[in-house]
């Protein structure tokens, strides 16, 4: 517990400001994948009837595109950026590892590489935090106002 405290303290103090609009640019990114995703969902749902893996897939899709669109908002805003990072991470592996990387026999996968700097600016961010353009930080600083 010790060591997750120090890591926060860490990557509050070590937080220049342009990666808060990284931070920004990746919430937006998940919550555009977010919809692509639902607006494709019935193409996965063909899918997953074929493999007989129908309820169990389903419910992970729905999952999914809760957890991209919840958690893009969250992240773009600040608010709960590190919990919101945990919560994509399983995605983004899931992603990389069981979608993208059987198709990495291509000559150039550029999902696959997006997904893996996706999941990467994910790990980035559940160690940095939200950084002092978010909602968070925004809240703890005026506490007399709430």
């Amino acid at each position: 517990m010790n060591a997750i405290l120090k890591v926060e303290e860490w990557g509050d103090q070590h937080h220049p400001i342009w990666i808060d609009f990284l931070r920004i640019l990746l919430g937006l990114f998940l919550i555009v994948k977010g919809f692509l995703f639902a607006e494709h969902s019935g193409v996965i749902t063909n899918l997953l009837i074929q493999n007989h893996l129908q309820y169990l897939i389903f419910m992970a899709a729905q999952y999914t595109i809760l957890f991209l669109i919840a958690g893009g908002i969250l992240i773009a805003l600040g608010i709960l950026t590190r919990f919101s990072a945990l919560m994509n991470i399983p995605v983004l592996i899931y992603t990389v590892f069981f979608i993208n990387f059987p198709k990495s026999l291509l000559p150039f996968n550029t999902e696959l590489i997006q997904s893996i700097v996706v999941l990467l600016l994910l790990v980035a961010f559940l160690i940095l935090g939200d950084g002092n353009f978010s909602t968070d930080h925004f809240v703890s600083v005026h506490r007399d106002i709430w």
